[in-house]
């Protein structure tokens, strides 16, 4: 039986947990290990390009574990060994205890020179704490050892795998074999082992490509080898394996899923240019267009779009800034065209109400927060000269190659944000970049300022993380994106679904604007089925802080913690969890409770304790 405490005031929340702490779960024979945290560890040795442990940045399998990691919502640290050591100081709590319950170990051999890694071994035998190795990191001694493999060398074979065993970590994936070889060359790289100790699931040819060893009464040991250089982890079915050989390692994981998925982005309202940019000109959308063209097609397929918004608009006569939801322009072009930003802020606002648009930030203006040095300035220039060749782009200068500071970019996204709170009542928690540009360069990087300044998800060219404790961008391709138009056909199938992460999809209001229907057709051809996310309920599954209700007992006490910015959609809206329990765990519980099942949050912030009982006797 799952019982789920409901948030509350923090001292009725003290209550609440103190009454899951009366009804604990008591681990029986079948697995008499410690209690340990619900926490992970993924320790590297030298992927981290930034010295600062910050961002996580240009691909690679480090990056792509850690937005693995985020996108379930596991709880866990990075450990890099080339700043750190893995020693008593650093894992070990002031009772003695582990601080990590499961240790990923991706630490890349060419960095291990000189590293001591001798408690490794004690962590497992005689602390208890579980670990994962991937790929060639068994070549270090130490992992090997614990692995109960000895590492012999790299190969390349055009060989998928098998199963070779049933356990736990392999239930569900037989048939999804040939899935390991989709959309590669002849010949697959890989780590050559050979067991010892290890019981072997899964194989490559004759060759072990996942393995377990246990340590009675301690810790646990999976060897997954999945090649890190070709970010093998990053194919669907090797991800399952990982996530799986998770739950087992650890007994247990509480995680998000995203089946069928879709986070709709629409851009560019509140903008100036399509009122004189000739490759960029259409009339802007009205109240009644916004109604009939996206509110009424959204609440048919109960579907949410999220509006990024611009709420500075370039006044070329006025040569200033000025609010665009008082405008009403007659275009530049053709003279004769009324753009009316009155009505659309009315269009927008009904939205808003309506439920199916969240309303998120696209920077300040859309275009260069420099408009005056040379080629400029842009009040005058012509538009079929100078005018078009590049002011509307705003994180990053390439009309004059170069970046923007990092303190103008802090002033645009402060503009942007107080904006949207004053015109429409709410914080954005998305940013994506005006333009195709943006800085890349780690003093003036536009996603780690963005994190700065409060945003939890990003799109600077791909999707991205953005926290007070990580930056991961790109998350794909674990998370993936694609742009769409109004003449341009998207359907499901074309669509790379996956559990781990919604796929995003962005727009323009111009597709609406040439063709009223682009919305509707583009709703009926994704098909029956999906599930529509806003920007923030993923950035709040994202942000959400999971932990042992206490780690002082035995029950297996769950704690999710939702804040009041990042997590704030769900202040008026339900959470789901999937709770996936190992056998032994649920042996322990005399198989009262099935392998996975989803924990429905009730809305509000603060604290959710969920608590598995064991069943009465």
């Amino acid at each position: 039986m799952t019982d789920i405490s409901a948030p509350a005031p923090r001292p009725r929340a003290i209550a609440a947990l103190a009454l899951v702490l009366f009804a604990p779960l008591a681990v029986g024979a079948a697995d008499e290990r410690q209690t340990l945290p619900y926490r992970f560890l993924l320790v590297i040795s030298n992927q981290w390009k930034d010295p600062a442990s910050y961002v996580i940045e240009g691909g690679g399998e480090f990056q792509v574990i850690a937005t693995l990691l985020k996108t379930w919502g596991l709880p866990f640290d990075v450990l890099r060994l080339d700043q750190q050591r893995l020693d008593r100081y650093h894992m070990i709590d002031r009772e003695g205890r582990p601080l990590y319950g499961t240790i990923i170990w991706d630490a890349d051999p060419s960095g291990l020179e000189g590293k001591d890694l001798s408690f490794l071994p004690s962590l497992v035998k005689d602390f208890g704490v579980n670990l994962v190795i991937l790929g060639d990191t068994v070549s270090a001694p130490e992992a090997a050892n614990l692995a109960g493999l000895d590492y012999i060398s790299e190969y390349r074979l055009g060989d998928g795998f098998t199963i070779a065993g049933e356990h736990f970590i392999t239930r569900g994936l037989a048939g999804r074999e040939k899935e390991f070889l989709a959309g590669t060359g002849w010949e697959i790289s890989g780590s050559k082992v050979a067991p010892k100790e290890a019981t072997v699931l899964v194989k490559r040819a004759h060759l072990p490509f996942l393995t377990v060893h246990e340590f009675p009464g301690t810790g646990r040991v999976v060897w997954l080898g999945a090649h890190r250089g070709s970010t093998q982890i990053s194919k669907q079915v090797v991800r399952d394996l990982f996530k799986r050989s998770l739950v087992w390692a650890q007994g247990y994981a509480l995680y998000a899923e995203h089946p069928k998925s879709i986070i709709l982005f629409m851009d560019d309202f509140g903008t100036s240019d399509r009122t004189y940019l000739p490759y960029w000109h259409y009339r802007t959308l009205n109240e009644e267009d916004i109604r009939k063209g996206l509110i009424e097609p959204l609440k048919r397929h109960h579907a949410v779009l999220n509006q990024d918004l611009l709420t500075g608009y370039v006044d070329r006569k006025a040569r200033r800034i000025v609010n665009p939801w008082k405008q009403q322009v007659i275009d530049e072009i053709d003279g004769k065209t009324l753009h009316d930003y009155v009505s659309a802020k009315r269009g927008l606002d009904a939205g808003l109400h309506e439920g199916v648009f969240e309303i998120q930030c696209h920077g300040y203006t859309h275009m260069l927060p420099d408009l005056e040095s040379p080629p400029g300035p842009f009040w005058t220039a012509p538009m079929d000269g100078t005018g078009t060749l590049g002011f509307d782009v705003e994180f990053g200068d390439e009309l004059r190659n170069k970046e923007v500071p990092a303190i103008t970019q802090k002033f645009l996204l402060s503009r942007g944000i107080e904006n949207i709170r004053k015109d429409f009542g709410v914080t954005p928690l998305f940013v994506i970049n005006g333009g195709g540009a943006w800085s890349k360069t780690y003093p003036n990087n536009s996603p780690r300022i963005a994190a700065e300044m409060g945003f939890g998800l990003s799109n600077f060219g791909s999707p991205g993380y953005l926290g007070i404790d990580l930056v991961i961008s790109p998350m794909e391709p674990v998370v993936q994106r694609t742009t769409w138009a109004y003449d341009r056909k998207l359907s499901g199938a074309d669509i790379p679904w996956t559990m781990d992460a919604p796929y995003f999809i962005i727009f323009h209001d111009r597709d609406i604007s040439l063709d009223i229907t682009a919305a509707e057709r583009l709703l009926t051809s994704l098909g029956n089925g999906v599930r529509y996310l806003s920007a923030n309920e993923y950035c709040g599954y994202l942000h959400a802080w999971i932990e042992r209700a206490d780690e002082t007992v035995q029950p297996l006490s769950l704690a999710v913690n939702y804040d009041d910015h990042y997590c704030q959609y769900f202040a008026s809206h339900e959470s789901a969890w999937i709770l996936h329990l190992s056998d032994e765990t649920r042996r322990g519980l005399k198989n009262a409770v099935p392998e996975k099942q989803t924990i429905i949050l009730p809305k509000g912030l603060g604290r959710h304790v969920i608590n598995v009982e064991r069943p009465a006797k």
